[in-house]
């Protein structure tokens, strides 16, 4: 195909990832709507690849295997499934950065498209720490002190003061 149809690939990328960044913020909850933007930014990624025909046909098969496990994710809530979910959340979003990189990097004139790409490769970034970190979050959880209640700080501060009265 001529290069000329590729011209404005990762415009569609970059379009459906601040599509992404923009509607998280309000949505908390909306999980059928995070879905479908996330389906458009696989499908964007994809196209995005659609150049070089084998990184197309492992960016498919990685999306379809990422789609499932999501939606395993939806269907039995448990730790190990949100495991499952986000690891191959995180191999996706890596190897469209890996993909894009090389094309924002190699030889060739600057275009608007690497330009759309080098600004995609930043973003994807972003999007794929979200998932290392929750797996972080997942396999070892953050030290919280136990909270305290309003009735145990006006105990230790008596106790305190008795102490400091004798």
């Amino acid at each position: 195909m001529p290069a000329r149809e590729y011209r404005w690939r990762h415009l569609a990328l970059l379009i459906s990832l601040l599509l992404l960044f923009v509607v998280a913020a309000p949505l908390h909850h909306g999980i059928l709507i995070m879905n479908v933007i996330s389906a458009a930014v696989l499908v964007a990624g994809s196209y995005a690849l659609s150049e070089r025909k084998r990184l197309f046909a492992i960016a498919v098969v990685l999306s379809a295997i990422t789609i499932v496990n999501t939606r395993l994710l939806l269907a039995f809530p448990q730790p190990w499934a949100l495991l499952v979910s986000h690891s191959s959340i995180v191999v996706l979003v890596a190897f469209f950065f890996v993909t894009i990189l090389s094309y924002v990097l190699g030889s060739g004139r600057v275009t608007s498209d690497k330009i759309f790409a080098a600004i995609c490769v930043y973003m994807l970034l972003g999007y794929g720490w979200t998932f290392v970190y929750s797996l972080f979050l997942e396999v070892q959880p953050p030290f919280a002190p136990p909270a305290k209640s309003p009735a145990m700080i006006a105990s230790a501060a008596s106790s305190n003061c008795a102490i400091s009265a004798s």
